[in-house]
């Protein structure tokens, strides 16, 4: 709802929490250069298969039902569970297991090797596409025959080129992202989604104990010189507080936002009373804020 320029509760948004620019400014300021940069490799799938991969970086055996949920064929859901069961997720009456979504974080990361775990992360990611955007013309699981579809041949899906690409991401987050969030003891959950997705289809990257995070791959604008930098984009912003304002009941008590974008190796948090403040230019009560998000969707669903 948040990507159509008419959409209410865009405009609720943007409205009451408009005031972007001189945070736009500082982050802009904040990132260092482009550190990681793109490859041949389908720059959508990359980042897919980036949030994938640090769901398997923050627990060994994270939730894959996203994975799932757009697939109708049963061998293509059966080739699923077999890919579970080379990552070391346990086989619950022959079907596999789902994986876990929220735990009492962090804990070590999946020991599986990383380049399997990368290709298993581009087969997830291409699955992923097909709950968000449907069947593609142009995707690789367009030339399987999905009656023989197998973890393999899933596998098999991932070019050379997209696995480095997925190492030099990983990485990156190794040396920034996973000790910055080491010291974030309580509740976490990967792919959350809310109260309010209800209403509105929404699903976050990953919320470590208050912290919401929004994980990035993008390569940033260009300068006029052809170098690039990091921005944070609009949709960005709204997409963080649209995730803030559909947790209704506080459920996952955020009490800080931020981004990282792995191709700069950057991460920017934020407390969330000061920002919404400043983006509204007035304090905020956010329970009033959530009521308000609340009775605007009620209307349109």
């Amino acid at each position: 709802m948040l990507s159509a320029r008419n959409s209410p509760a865009r405009s609720f948004i943007q409205e009451r929490f408009g005031r972007w620019q001189d945070l736009q400014a500082r982050y802009r300021e904040s990132a260092g250069p482009l550190a990681i940069p793109g490859g041949p490799a389908n720059p959508a799938t990359i980042g897919s298969a980036f949030d994938w991969m640090v769901r398997f970086m923050v627990h060994p055996r994270p939730d894959l039902r996203l994975a799932l949920i757009g697939v109708r064929i049963p061998r293509v859901r059966q080739a699923v569970h077999e890919l579970a069961l080379m990552l070391d997720y346990p086989d619950r009456d022959g079907s596999g297991s789902v994986g876990t979504a929220r735990f009492s974080g962090p804990v070590a990361g999946s020991e599986a090797d990383h380049q399997l775990l990368a290709r298993a992360c581009w087969a997830l990611a291409l699955l992923t596409d097909l709950y968000r955007v449907g069947p593609t013309p142009g995707s690789p699981l367009m030339a399987l025959a999905p009656r023989s579809i197998t973890a393999e041949k899933l596998l098999d899906l991932a070019s050379p080129e997209a696995v480095e690409e997925l190492r030099a991401l990983r990485a990156s987050a190794d040396r920034i992202l996973l000790p910055a969030l080491a010291a974030r003891h309580g509740a976490w959950a990967v792919g959350p989604t809310f109260a309010g997705s209800s209403l509105m289809n929404a699903d976050a990257d990953l919320i470590a104990a208050g912290l919401l995070l929004e994980l990035k791959t993008s390569l940033g604008s260009k300068r006029r010189d052809g170098t690039r930098r990091s921005s944070l984009e609009a949709p960005t912003i709204m997409q963080l507080l649209g995730y803030v304002l559909l947790d209704f009941s506080d459920e996952f008590a955020i009490a800080a936002v931020g981004v990282y974008n792995a191709r700069y190796a950057h991460l920017t948090t934020w407390h969330l009373p000061e920002l919404l403040a400043e983006l509204a230019g007035r304090p905020v009560d956010l329970k009033e804020e959530r009521a308000a998000f609340h009775e605007l969707l009620s209307t349109y669903v």
